[in-house]
């Protein structure tokens, strides 16, 4: 065979070479003598890139090096009766530029679709009505963007702790999530890991979670917005995954987006609380208090228990606002312990407190009554409980089915507690007949 600009090879039905030209035997990188014998599936694999499927007609396709995957040809097969005769042309440089060519429109289409993503996110997060309905948006859509099998969101909560907020997790436990959080949180920074043996060196005992669960790979991202941090999300992968220079910027932007709905809805969260909740003492203001016991009212036998503290303009003038502020913070929470876990305990105005409470009959609002002066009197033998307090309550009774106003059973307990006060203080009066029809 001349030698050509092109590979020439002779193979037989079953791809076995009998022949090949010098320059074939050069690109294979060993002597034509060599190949003989050899089949061509040793030499030249389809590749799964290739525009053109392999068992259509004659060719041409792009084939790749068995052994490195590294270098392509073009090839053409010509049948001769007793077997095939394969033309192959070097095409490495062609299928390099084609593959890159493939892959940049891969990632332009990957973009489109994650932008479309972020838009869709975006219009979610804002109309999302809680935390967990925010949290289980983002989770959907970071499992979505990444195609990963699982994806997780966890928050901080008020109390310190943090927990899974929406989606799943496969580590049943076996991971600590304050440590995952801290990880992403403490550099605010994305985290790609592609191997368990990655994880490891970040926090000792995640390589092993992440094999007994399966967990091949993750990419998480904290929730941060204005010097707070809300947690972090996770997306965890179950088969080998690599990640391209979009995959960061994509969680940053979807991180970013739900930590800014994450502040507007705890600025909510604070301004309706603020709206419905006394400054001092956190305790329902009035406007809280009436609609509580609205919905209460006719329903059920309701008591409003009107408490005054005894004494407490002496304490705001020789001690100050503070010390008063204080002492009716003291006072609420003795409250609170004095009551059912459905009782409402409002700070009326000043140093008034009003308790609204279903009860069985009078008597019960009676026991509940006293229970709340015992408290207030504090306990001597407690140093955290000495200070005694003094106060003047009043009770009044609305039975089922009253066409009673939440404010007018409310100014009827205010008339027994003023009874208590003239009758020297420090004890509980229950408005009687006449003083409900006086004030009605």
């Amino acid at each position: 065979m001349t030698a050509l600009q092109v590979g020439v090879v002779h193979v037989d039905r079953r791809g076995v070479i009998g022949d090949a030209n010098e320059w074939f035997a050069a690109w294979a990188g060993t002597r034509r003598g060599e190949l003989v014998g050899r089949s061509i599936d040793q030499l030249l694999v389809h590749s799964d890139e290739d525009l053109l499927p392999r068992e259509v007609g004659d060719g041409p396709w792009i084939m790749l090096d068995a052994a490195t995957h590294e270098r392509a040809v073009l090839v053409t097969r010509n049948s001769d009766g007793d077997g095939d005769v394969l033309v192959v042309a070097e095409a490495s440089e062609r299928w390099r530029a084609l593959s890159d060519l493939r892959q940049r429109y891969a990632l332009a289409d990957r973009t489109r679709t994650r932008l479309q993503l972020v838009m869709e996110a975006s219009v979610a997060f804002s109309t999302a009505t809680s935390e967990e309905v925010l949290a289980g948006v983002l989770a959907d859509t970071t499992a979505r963007a990444y195609r990963a099998e699982e994806s997780a969101v966890y928050l901080h909560r008020p109390d310190g702790s943090s927990d899974r907020a929406a989606g799943t997790d496969p580590f049943e436990g076996r991971l600590d999530v304050e440590a995952l959080i801290a990880l992403v949180s403490a550099p605010r920074r994305v985290v790609k890991i592609v191997e368990p043996g990655e994880a490891e060196v970040l926090i000792p005992g995640f390589g092993a979670a992440m094999r007994a669960a399966g967990v091949r790979a993750f990419i998480a991202a904290p929730l941060h917005h204005e010097e707070i941090d809300f947690g972090a999300f996770a997306s965890w992968f179950h088969h080998d995954r690599t990640f391209d220079d979009e995959a960061a910027p994509l969680a940053e932007a979807l991180a970013n987006q739900a930590a800014q709905a994450l502040a507007t809805l705890r600025l909510q969260a604070r301004l309706a609380h603020a709206a419905t909740h006394d400054e001092v003492t956190g305790l329902p203001n009035r406007r809280l208090l009436e609609a509580g016991m609205s919905r209460m009212m006719g329903a059920s036998v309701c008591a409003a228990i009107f408490i005054d503290l005894d004494g407490f303009k002496g304490v705001n003038d020789r001690f100050g606002h503070q010390a008063g502020d204080r002492m009716l913070r003291e006072a609420g929470s003795r409250l609170l312990r004095a009551v059912r876990a459905h009782d409402i305990v409002a700070r009326y105005g000043g140093d008034e407190f009003v308790i609204a409470c279903d009860v069985a009959d009078p008597e019960v609002a009676m026991d509940i009554a006293r229970r709340i002066l015992d408290v207030l009197h504090g306990d001597p033998d407690d140093p955290a409980d000495a200070l005694p307090f003094r106060a003047s309550i009043g009770v009044a009774i609305a039975p089922i089915g009253s066409m009673l106003l939440a404010d007018q059973l409310i100014r009827r307990a205010d008339l027994a507690m003023y009874r208590a006060k003239s009758a020297g203080g420090d004890r509980i009066m229950l408005a009687e007949s006449w003083e409900i029809e006086a004030a009605g």
